[in-house]
């Protein structure tokens, strides 16, 4: 088993290694983003990982989403997470919850793993949903917790234009300037760590008129590719595996 991180170990040594694997992650949406973002943490060599979502595949998720297919729509997607990542890790420590994150809940989050008692030494926020999102980071930094999180990666081409900084440096993203509004109110202007886009959205990307029907969560249709939002997500691992080997934490 010791050969799956053969080559993470070449490039960074034995101890950061160690490290990753006793580092505690969790990733609070399991989509278009999160599921990029989870399944680059677990091939890096993170060892314990909550992953968070209410959600259900449906047909239109088939083609940016990491487990979305034929095969598992109208199947949770925490489940099927849950079955692929141990097949990459065996010996993962994996915690799936199919809870929607909100206010009222975010103990989810942020409660200790089960297997050892440790709580998570960062979030990934994956989320898509912008009350929630800003109440996860509201806690995040109430909390003192290191959070990584992905502004709007919809309605776009171009993952060249990706962009990684504090709340505080994001420019363009709609979502971003709303976060960054709802967060000012609250007491906080930085210390947010942001993925973002410096690409306009692509005007005839506009809504769908309907829903997707079957979903857990009814939201509306946004035109996305998986190139940029997987490049989101693993932006976001990059930053938040560079953060813990910069902190060389051991929970």
């Amino acid at each position: 088993m010791d050969n799956i991180f053969s080559r993470v170990r070449a490039l960074i040594g034995d101890k950061p290694l160690a490290d990753l694997a006793d580092a505690h992650v969790v990733v609070a949406g399991y989509g278009a983003v999160g599921s990029f973002a989870t399944e680059a943490l677990v091939r890096s060599g993170i060892g314990h990982i909550r992953i968070i979502d209410a959600d259900r595949y449906e047909v239109t998720n088939i083609n940016r989403q990491l487990g979305a297919t034929t095969a598992t729509v109208g199947r949770d997607k925490v489940a099927v997470g849950r079955e692929h990542l141990l097949e990459i890790n065996p010996r993962l420590d994996i915690e799936c919850r199919a809870e929607l994150i909100g206010a009222e809940n975010l103990g989810c989050v942020g409660c200790a793993f089960e297997s050892d008692q440790q709580k998570p030494v960062a979030v990934i926020d994956a989320i898509d949903t912008i009350d929630a999102k800003v109440a996860l980071l509201e806690w995040c930094s109430a909390n003192h917790t290191e959070v990584f999180s992905s502004m709007g990666a919809a309605r776009k081409l171009r993952p060249e234009l990706i962009r990684s900084g504090d709340i505080s440096q994001t420019e363009v993203c709609p979502l971003a300037r709303e976060v960054r509004k709802r967060l000012r109110k609250l007491g906080i202007e930085r210390g947010i760590h942001c993925v973002y886009s410096i690409e306009r959205a692509i005007e005839q990307s506009h809504c769908a008129s309907d829903p997707e029907s079957g979903a857990v969560v009814r939201r509306p249709q946004l035109g996305s590719m998986i190139t940029v939002t997987g490049s989101f997500g693993l932006c976001l691992a990059s930053n938040c595996i560079q953060w813990i080997l910069s902190e060389r934490h051991i929970p």
